[in-house]
């Protein structure tokens, strides 16, 4: 019986915390999607922040829903309640699983291609108002490159070269003082004479490539210790279970 109890407060301990995690990330959703202080006007791509709160919210909400019926099961003794509760973390596991191993099979094949399509058939330029080119903008200042493969992304053909035919490359291509769109260009026609310093000449598919390559430990540490974390809950959950009348 000191192992159950034990076991017990140990559930309730862990669904609490997943319980004040969950409506942190909620209250964090709600917050960025309600827009306060105006939060989104300082965001050039405001559709993506606001899918990102939407699904910190949810996230939230599940999360906070889990931990409840964690520690409801656990304090109640309530068979009905740790059911549910190893059966929707179950649920999460294998969800998780299966995207891990799609990701780590898949990520390596995607080709750059169909970026490229995409950004020669819909790119507008560094005044375009609509989110793709907004989100194209922020992402080749902050990450310091250029197009999908280089500054011959947006030669002839592209819509970027209709609409700008005196331009060989918008500005977010250009080197400036500071990663922030609002940072002073370096040289523009320095940049447009493609002087090395003034122009960055790596493609973002590389540049994300290199990037993700530096940093997947840290998501892959952390969705190992995740994946722990909701084995030792089933754990748990199947043997308060099995052992409550």
């Amino acid at each position: 019986m000191g192992v159950l109890s034990c076991m017990k407060y140990l559930m309730f301990i862990f669904n609490v915390l997943v319980f004040a995690g969950g409506t942190c990330l909620a209250g964090v959703g709600i917050w960025v999607a309600v827009d306060p202080a105006g939060f989104q006007d300082i965001v050039a791509t405001k559709a993506v922040l606001s899918a990102g709160a939407y699904l910190l919210l949810a996230v939230g909400i599940a999360l906070a829903l889990l931990g409840f019926l964690g520690c409801c099961g656990a304090l109640r003794r309530s068979r009905p309640l740790l059911l549910v509760f190893f059966i929707l973390v179950s649920l999460v596991f294998v969800t998780q699983l299966v995207g891990a191993i799609l990701f780590l099979v898949y990520w390596k094949q995607i080709q750059p291609e169909l970026f490229l399509s995409e950004l020669r058939r819909n790119y507008r330029g560094d005044e375009g108002a609509e989110v793709f080119s907004t989100t194209w903008n922020t992402l080749m200042v902050t990450f310091s490159c250029c197009g999908v493969l280089g500054p011959e992304d947006f030669g002839n053909g592209s819509r970027f070269q209709e609409l700008h035919p005196g331009m060989p490359w918008p500005r977010a291509c250009c080197a400036r003082d500071g990663l922030l769109q609002a940072g002073e260009l370096l040289g523009w026609e320095q940049c447009q004479e493609r002087s090395p310093g003034y122009i960055h000449e790596q493609g973002c598919f590389s540049t994300f490539g290199r990037t993700l390559q530096k940093y997947i430990s840290v998501p892959g540490t952390c969705s190992l210790a995740v994946l722990g974390i909701e084995i030792f809950a089933m754990f748990f959950a199947f043997c308060l279970y099995y052992n409550f009348d």
